[in-house]
């Protein structure tokens, strides 16, 4: 038995996207761009032909768009980097290269929040809903959908409001919550209307139609369908008039109204034929043959199911070929040729045998996109740290001349003045290291002291049982004040291997703290070696890293911890990676010590970056040395 119509691969072009016929100002924009300068009009130009090819040729869509990113970032015009960098990501979901186009989404919702440009990130935030959505992602998704949404409400932007109701009506449709997705779809449709975009209004409709089939209230399903076909038909939009007609005729199939399923049916089958549109002619067909098979016409059946059995296999469509397939089997098993009967049920065993494969290798793919997005993520960070590095280089070129210039006038003046400052500096340093051993001790070894007398008085009082409790508290607080003195010691010990001091002191702790909570640990640290440190320095790393280390144990629930050390351009870089679950930004601000880390980077004339995703935490410390 065929257990369900063929019209079930229509639902995800029908339920969010509707195909468009190319734009016709195509021709003026490219046009316009041969007469243009390289300024931001030509960037505009390029953005929009990316804009405008995405539906047709996504590949020329991309080439635009890069040259229009190349150009925009040339003049510093942020706005049109953003724009072209969104489109570009379009035209790779209209390829279906769903990896790629994450990337360059993500790049362009940084450009978009550098600009403040609130239309931008909404559009940025929905495209990215439509991906995760895609990907059955539907939390993140949502996510998305809401942040994009405030930024459509910023904007007051009512097309890009309705997009995103449309694609939240789509989730919950594809999670089978229907009621839901009637309401996101209902508003989606009042939004539309609102700005009198009629294609996207006859969509809607036609939305509600496949969500009243789901709910078998076919009544409604055949109001609302049918007036999406009358909307597209004022719209002469023949694509969309194949596919709702073949909507409404499952609609009918469904009710088991055969004369009227026929009927839409072959209406759909003209339009499909009008434009020379394989995939809906096959589909037609199949549709057809199914209807006529309920009508006991076998051999009509027969026939039209015959003719997709090729394209499909052709196109890969193993669900509709299964579907052929099965029709086939029935039909022929009704004639009494079992022998063909037994061949389509073959195929059609073995058609999912071979969906079934597919289904585990689309898994496979998903994971696999995931891994690409994270690695091609990394790299443009790095990419990005580069330019700034020689940003930064350039600048400090800059600033030497300039100093160099000054320091020639004022020379004399100026060793004066140093000499004078040596001293004072001297002593200041004195003053802020007593007062700093003062308060370490006061704050470190303080608290601990208090807590074991307290401790001690106790266990005066207690029995034999508490006592042995609070015993071992006082041990523990003992060798914990005992840790934390010998820290404060070792941050003002003089001496000539700082760096090889440094090195044993992290993996120590690393080490200690990591297992008792059985999590490896994996360190690279051997490029602090090589550079002899000052107390401040030495001081300021090792609390950054005892604060970054406590924090991953405490709250990533990873179990590997890796960090390493390396120097490039005069700078020294310390990282520590976690592969836990991240943290909630809006959270983690108000405790956790990431201001403290923050300040003692200042301290360090450095800057601390937190990378932090569902992947895991990445703490990174850069210094100049």
């Amino acid at each position: 038995m065929l257990k369900k119509s063929c019209l079930s691969l229509l639902l995800a072009i029908c339920l969010h996207h509707t195909i468009n016929a190319q734009n016709p100002v195509t021709d003026s924009l490219l046009n316009l761009l041969n007469k243009s300068a390289e300024d931001t009009g030509k960037v505009s130009l390029y953005r929009n032909l990316a804009g405008n090819f995405k539906f047709t040729d996504p590949a020329k869509g991309i080439e635009y768009g890069l040259k229009g990113i190349q150009l925009s970032k040339k003049i510093g015009f942020d706005k049109g980097t953003a724009g072209c960098y969104l489109n570009v990501s379009t035209c790779y979901i209209y390829s279906d290269k769903l990896d790629t186009a994450l990337i360059y989404l993500d790049t362009a919702l940084q450009y978009a929040h550098k600009v403040g440009d609130p239309n931008r990130l909404g559009l940025a935030y929905l495209n990215r809903a439509d991906i995760y959505r895609q990907l059955q992602n539907f939390t993140q998704s949502l996510k998305d959908c809401e942040t994009a949404l405030k930024y459509a409400d910023q904007a007051n932007n009512d097309d890009v409001r309705a997009r995103i109701n449309q694609t939240i009506g789509s989730i919950y449709y594809r999670q089978e919550n229907y009621q839901q997705a009637i309401i996101y779809s209902n508003k989606a449709g009042e939004l539309y209307r609102k700005t009198g975009n009629q294609r996207m209004s006859a969509v809607i409709q036609n939305n509600l139609g496949l969500v009243y089939k789901s709910t078998t209230e076919y009544k409604k399903a055949i109001e609302v369908t049918t007036a999406a076909i009358h909307i597209t038909d004022s719209l002469k939009d023949i694509t969309n008039l194949s596919i709702y007609n073949a909507n409404l005729s499952n609609v009918y199939y469904q009710m088991q109204d055969y004369k009227q399923a026929e009927k839409y049916g072959d209406i759909s089958m003209v339009y499909a034929v009008k434009q020379n549109n394989e995939d809906l002619i096959a589909t037609s067909n199949l549709l057809l043959s199914d209807v006529y098979l309920k009508q006991g016409r076998l051999q009509q059946a027969i026939d039209l199911a015959l003719k997709t059995i090729p394209y499909f296999k052709e196109q890969e469509d193993y669900q509709n070929m299964s579907l052929a397939a099965d029709l086939l089997a029935e039909a022929y098993s009704l004639s009494g040729n079992y022998k063909k009967a037994y061949e389509f049920m073959q195929m059609n065993r073995e058609t999912k045998d071979t969906l079934v494969k597919q289904y585990y290798d689309d898994e496979i793919a998903s994971m696999q996109v995931k891994f690409k997005v994270d690695e091609k993520d990394k790299e443009i960070l790095l990419l990005a740290k580069d330019k700034e590095l020689q940003e930064q280089k350039l600048q400090r070129q800059r600033l030497l001349m300039t100093a160099a210039v000054a320091i020639a006038l004022l020379a004399l003046l100026g060793i004066w003045l140093l000499m004078n400052r040596n001293k004072l500096r001297q002593r200041m340093k004195e003053l802020e290291l007593r007062n700093r051993i003062a308060a370490d001790l006061h704050d470190e070894v303080g608290s601990s002291l208090s807590s074991i007398h307290m401790l001690s008085q106790m266990a005066n009082q207690g029995n034999e049982t508490t006592q042995k409790d609070i015993l071992s508290r006082m041990s523990s607080n003992a060798k914990e004040t005992m840790d934390k003195m010998g820290d404060i010691v070792w941050m003002i010990k003089p001496g000539e291997t700082e760096g090889s001091s440094l090195k044993q002191r992290m993996e120590r702790f690393a080490y200690e703290i990591c297992s008792s909570k059985n999590i490896m640990t994996e360190m690279q640290l051997d490029e602090i070696e090589k550079w002899k440190l000052t107390m401040e320095q030495r001081r300021n790393i090792y609390l950054i890293f005892k604060e970054a280390m406590n924090n991953a144990v405490k709250y990533s629930g990873t179990e590997k911890i890796e960090v390493k050390a390396n120097t490039q351009s005069k700078e020294l870089t310390l990282a520590i990676k976690d592969f836990g679950k991240g943290f909630d930004a809006g959270i983690i601000k108000k405790g956790n010590g990431l201001d403290n880390m923050q300040n003692r980077a200042k301290e360090l004339d450095g800057k601390l970056e937190i990378g932090n995703n569902t992947t895991g935490v990445e703490i990174k410390l850069v210094i100049p040395i």
